[in-house]
């Protein structure tokens, strides 16, 4: 019977094999310069002693460079998308032993046409995999389709795209995201309130996937509990503070019974901060992912909560699944969905860590 694989020590691989322990130490960490002879006695004993596949040794069979592209919204002021490309970095230094080499694509993710013109590049960069933070469905779609007929492999974080093949996606279930959103806000008010729903405006007036998702969500449970005229729609801008001042006071000067706001991204600063400008401050107000500015603005009193996403882990994650299964071969499960994590001021120090040792940039994410 072979040993468990476990017991195995270099030193007991090395004696099966007739070579040095650091021969055995370089085959498995893929380190240095090992003779075809030793390469091949060492692999003969590790699968006589049934030592089981890692991805270390798979990758020095494939005798290849693999090129991994990554295509996402900017991180520049993005928090959230900066998480995402920590996790991407964790996978690599994780997996440095494999012979690995990246590339990194972002777009602006509220203009379509920018989206279009850097997903071109993509294929021109001849990757053998791609991570994809999608933002435009149909820009998407065509990018997908294409690497698709290239037998290039694909995974998704922050959202999946219908009618596209990915080997993998990571995100939260959006629709559901929306839904958590609509119940946190409609149990934290009176109930004779109406409700802002904010959306970021977008160059090429096509809204962001996952906030499509988000709203289905986010209506389904105004419209079970037969509330839907009670919400009302505003989209702001992410960049333009003296536009957003205006429109906010014209709202709630429009509609005085609103009592609860729900930002379907990670910008909900954007909107506390216009609220404060205008010395409006009886709204509960809801978004995404605990960034620096919206744990600022909580730990102020401004924002109520925070709907966690775990940005970093799905960067790390998608990595991971395309290297696995580049190197090793088999089936990932496709359908890979994030806790939500419902942050308030009461659990925040449990967050504010984490957010402090990745605030590489300030500002929200999608």
């Amino acid at each position: 019977m072979a040993k468990n694989p476990q017991k195995i020590r270099i030193k007991d691989i090395a004696e099966m094999a007739g070579v040095s322990a650091g021969t055995v130490d370089r085959v498995l960490h893929g380190r240095g310069k090992v003779s075809p002879a030793a390469l091949k006695a060492v692999e003969e004993v590790l699968n006589r002693v049934n030592y089981n596949p890692n991805i270390y040794l798979s990758s020095i069979s494939i005798r290849k460079r693999i090129k991994i592209v990554f295509v996402t919204p900017h991180t520049q002021g993005s928090q959230y998308w900066q998480q995402i490309h920590e996790g991407f970095s964790k996978a690599l230094n994780e997996y440095s032993v494999v012979d690995l080499t990246s590339e990194v694509y972002t777009y602006d993710q509220y203009d379509l046409y920018n989206c279009r013109t850097t997903y071109s590049k993509v294929l021109e960069a001849k990757p053998d995999a791609v991570v994809i933070g999608p933002t435009f469905k149909d820009e998407t779609i065509r990018l997908t389709q294409t690497l698709d007929e290239e037998h290039i492999p694909y995974a998704y974080v922050d959202s999946m795209v219908e009618g596209t093949n990915p080997m993998a996606f990571y995100s939260a279930k959006q629709d559901s995201c929306g839904y958590l959103i609509a119940k946190l806000i409609r149990q934290t008010t009176p109930a004779d309130s109406e409700y802002a729903l904010f959306q970021a405006m977008r160059v090429g007036d096509e809204s962001a996937n996952n906030t499509i998702q988000r709203k289905i969500g986010f209506m389904e449970f105004f419209h079970q509990n037969r509330l839907g005229d009670k919400v009302h729609r505003l989209n702001f801008s992410p960049l333009d503070k003296a536009y957003n001042d205006k429109a906010l006071a014209d709202f709630f000067a429009a509609h005085p019974n609103v009592k609860g706001a729900a930002v379907l991204s990670s910008r909900g600063s954007i909107i506390t901060d216009s609220l404060k400008r205008i010395g409006i401050n009886h709204i509960k107000t809801i978004c995404l992912d605990p960034t620096s500015d919206n744990v600022a603005a909580m730990m102020d009193g401004h924002l109520d909560f925070l709907v966690g996403q775990r940005p970093e882990l799905q960067g790390f994650l998608a990595v991971e699944t395309l290297l696995k299964n580049i190197i090793c071969g088999g089936h990932p499960a496709v359908e890979n969905y994030m806790p939500l994590d419902i942050i308030t001021r009461e659990n925040i120090d449990f967050y504010k860590e984490y957010v402090v040792q990745n605030s590489a940039v300030g500002g929200g994410g999608m």
